[in-house]
């Protein structure tokens, strides 16, 4: 089985005088149903890792591949396609809209993908309820506590059954009975077959997670997974797909659902 996410020797340059490279030779599989951190300090690189794993910027040199979509054959509207499809966020300062329920900011993300309202809307509750929020589905944001909205935004992340969750620093904001919660409630999401992969700078919250890769200088100096880092970087690329075919599937996936 080929892994949900492959990255193989990406590398990332911003401009400048020297170039600022972010992101330096990096390799890494993750295969589906994995829980992972991605661990390191500030200017690590972790951040440039996620925006690229999650189709939000574009790597220099090197390939990814989500579902062996090999994302460089990809125009902008086919990313945009891919990441609407098949990535969930979650994000430190959860990006709710505080004037809409907790059913509509979830059920919202699926419009773009054609979905009939009658099944967003159905669809949204059952997330909301994996997420233990079932009995709040008409509370708006300014009424829920953190713990809560971050509930609502992991929701959000599900709803669709994406391939893979990217959680930015998803306790950040939360005090730590909140925090222990969320990666509680993650873990079970997990359990129940979700690929989640979190991004954070906290040592503590990652070595709770069973995979922790770690970063530093733009560089992966540590991975728990017995694959080696060579190993990834030596794999040949199979099972990769076109443009096309993520248009295809996006096209199917939002005519079975319309």
């Amino acid at each position: 089985m080929s892994p949900v996410l492959e990255l193989v020797a990406v590398s990332k340059e911003y401009p400048g005088t020297p170039p600022i490279r972010a992101l330096d030779d990096v390799s890494l599989a993750v295969d589906a149903g994995e829980l992972i951190a991605i661990v390191g300090p500030s200017g690590s690189g972790k951040s440039t890792l996620m925006n690229v794993i999650g189709t939000l910027d574009r790597p220099s040199s090197g390939q990814v591949l989500i579902e062996g979509n090999r994302l460089s054959t990809l125009t902008d509207t086919g990313l945009a396609g891919l990441r609407s499809a098949r990535i969930g966020f979650v994000f430190q300062q959860f990006h709710l809209m505080e004037g809409s329920s907790a059913l509509d900011n979830v059920a919202t993300g699926l419009v773009y993908k054609g979905v009939r309202r009658q099944l967003r809307l159905q669809m949204a509750a059952e997330a909301l309820s994996r997420v233990g929020l079932g009995h709040r589905l008409d509370q708006k944001p300014p009424k829920m506590s953190g713990g809560e909205r971050q509930r609502v935004a992991i929701a959000r992340a599900i709803v669709g059954d994406p391939a893979i969750v990217l959680a930015d620093e998803p306790t950040g904001n939360l005090d730590s009975h909140t925090s222990t919660e969320i990666i509680s409630l993650m873990q079970r999401l997990n359990d129940e077959g979700s690929t989640i992969i979190v991004i954070t700078h906290d040592r503590d919250l990652a070595d709770g997670l069973p995979r922790q890769v770690a970063m530093r200088d733009g560089a992966i100096v540590a991975d728990t997974a017995d694959v080696s880092i060579e190993t990834v970087a030596a794999r040949p690329l199979v099972g990769v797909g076109s443009s096309n075919d993520m248009t295809k599937r996006t096209n199917r996936e939002g005519g079975k659902q319309a």
